[in-house]
């Protein structure tokens, strides 16, 4: 098989991080990049998914005074917290590596299976639903959305290692009103956990990458190498940055 890169790249800012992901996606869909799986994590983020309406989401004014950059992504689903307790993981592979929609969704499903995997080594039980999310006793540790865009398939998640879970709730609405007819996907509302509360102890973040790691090589079987961003990336970035994930018209758009 293909080897895989291993990415440990993160930026110190969440418009960057989330450029990033773009970039990657387009250079491994353009051929120019190899299947890459990268770890990273952004300082206090919330992060809306594509089609979402950050007023209906988040209580903006509690994002202010906490801190908490509002970014959106490229991919779907719900809105979420990021800050430096949290795991997030990305996985990307050419369109060509999986044509038919069913092997796409396979990719999706089999990298949730691998933070599951990953939380079983850590010495937590949970349970992958659907859509994208893993509970532990019915309260959610980890989730993630997909997008197959740019002749890629992308795939990125989160583990809540030593996350502050009182600020979701304080910057997550609780209830979102939505209008009769309206395109904007609603979040769905569970409890959190995270796996300092689940263990009684706080987490080494390194120790989260190393199962996770293991479970990508023993769930997807891919040769991984150790890796750097390429040039390219880190210029598509950078473009990206000024262009759409630092600026109010992509974030605040809905």
């Amino acid at each position: 098989m293909q080897g895989w890169r291993l990415l440990n790249f993160e930026y110190s800012d969440a418009p960057s991080n989330l450029a990033f992901e773009e970039a990657v996606a387009r250079q491994v869909g353009a051929g120019k990049s190899p299947p890459t799986l990268r770890f990273w994590r952004n300082r206090r983020a919330a992060m809306i998914g594509e089609n979402q309406s950050v007023r209906l989401e988040l209580h903006l004014d509690a994002c202010r005074d906490l801190g908490v950059e509002v970014v959106r992504r490229f991919t779907g689903g719900g809105a979420v917290y990021h800050d430096l307790g949290n795991v997030n993981y990305s996985v990307c592979a050419p369109k060509p590596f999986s044509s038919s929609f069913e092997s796409q969704q396979t990719l999706f499903s089999r990298s949730l299976e691998c933070a599951v995997t990953c939380l079983k080594a850590l010495g937590v039980d949970s349970t992958g639903v659907p859509v994208n999310t893993v509970t532990v006793h019915g309260r959610k540790i980890s989730g993630g959305a997909g997008a197959v865009r740019w002749g890629a398939i992308f795939y990125h998640g989160s583990i809540l290692a030593n996350t502050d879970l009182e600020i979701i709730w304080k910057i997550l609405k609780h209830d979102q009103p939505m209008p009769a007819a309206t395109a904007f996907v609603q979040s769905t509302r569970l409890p959190v956990s995270s796996l300092e509360v689940e263990l009684g102890r706080e987490v080494d973040i390194e120790d989260v990458k190393r199962a996770l790691r293991d479970a990508f090589t023993r769930t997807l079987s891919p040769n991984l190498i150790i890796g750097s961003p390429t040039q390219d990336e880190l210029t598509v970035a950078s473009e990206l940055v000024k262009e759409k994930y630092g600026k109010d018209e992509w974030n605040m758009k809905m």
